[in-house]
């Protein structure tokens, strides 16, 4: 299955999801939303989050202090394999990231302009991530360590799109593993 395919697939079925959650893509301080998808022996990882929930700005960088946090949050989410744990037993590595936001500078490999800004200059983070597993039978669960790297992200809804179905959990700080 093509990975445009599956993005595709997996919108189409999150937005087929009889939980309000997804309509909870309203801009919050504190809170984002991740959507997984499971197919086969693809694990995919949609992760979407107010910068503010991240870094604490919103607008572009102003100041070397915030220039260095913007990359220090870029630098961290490209290592997923430290922020998101698949159930070890399905032996997931992690096979790719992409990164949009408008903070990220100009020339950098993962800009691009036309990311999520909203109105009043609320900057946004988008990421997909995409593991490979190679027991995808044995993959249950998720364990998000988002909220370790990010201490200003208090809540995260996640939205589960797999052969077992479709399920939605919040998680916390204090509840960091979503189960299916």
């Amino acid at each position: 299955m093509t990975h445009s395919f599956l993005r595709h697939a997996l919108t189409a079925a999150l937005c087929l999801m009889p939980l309000a959650v997804h309509a909870a893509a309203a801009h919050v301080h504190g809170a984002a939303t991740l959507a997984v998808a499971i197919d086969g022996g693809t694990l995919t990882l949609l992760l979407e989050s107010p910068t503010d929930s991240l870094v604490g700005f919103e607008q572009a960088p102003r100041t070397a202090r915030e220039r260095a946090a913007v990359t220090k949050m870029k630098q961290t989410l490209e290592r997923p394999a430290a922020l998101f744990v698949p159930t070890p037993a399905a032996a997931c590595k992690s096979a790719g990231v992409k990164l949009e936001s408008t903070l990220f500078e100009p020339g950098h490999s993962h800009h691009d302009p036309g990311a999520h800004e909203h109105a009043g200059g609320h900057a946004d983070l988008d990421g997909e991530f995409v593991f490979r597993c190679a027991r995808p039978d044995a993959l249950r669960d998720l364990e998000v360590r988002l909220f370790d790297a990010f201490p200003r992200l208090k809540k995260l809804k996640v939205e589960i799109a797999g052969p077992r179905g479709q399920t939605a959990a919040q998680l916390t700080p204090r509840q960091r593993k979503a189960s299916w």
